[in-house]
């Protein structure tokens, strides 16, 4: 199925590395928020996103604008020197 203008359904162009990395950070906000005893609907009200988006996040289907980062890391209790682990500390297996 080919969407009028733009790119056809289910295109992407992001790196392999790019979708791994948005995964590993979901786990890791979902295991947060799950010692947190938070709800995704606690979060979202937070951050001011729905508790889909918080979904979305946690599974990897979107990634978090920066603009989203630091509402976050502070709804979830993550000190701030953390915070470059969550974004920076991404090694993939080899």
């Amino acid at each position: 199925m080919i969407k009028k203008g733009g790119r056809p359904f289910g295109s992407t162009n992001m790196l392999p590395e790019d979708i791994e990395r948005r995964k590993f950070l979901g786990r890791k906000i979902k295991r947060r928020r799950r010692q947190m005893k938070k709800t995704q609907t606690d979060i979202g009200v937070a951050i001011g996103v729905t508790f889909q988006q918080i979904q979305k996040y946690e599974k990897g289907v979107n990634s978090i604008s920066i603009f989203r980062l630091e509402p976050l890391r502070i709804a979830l209790h993550i000190p701030i020197h953390k915070t470059g682990y969550l974004i920076n500390k991404y090694n993939p297996k080899q």
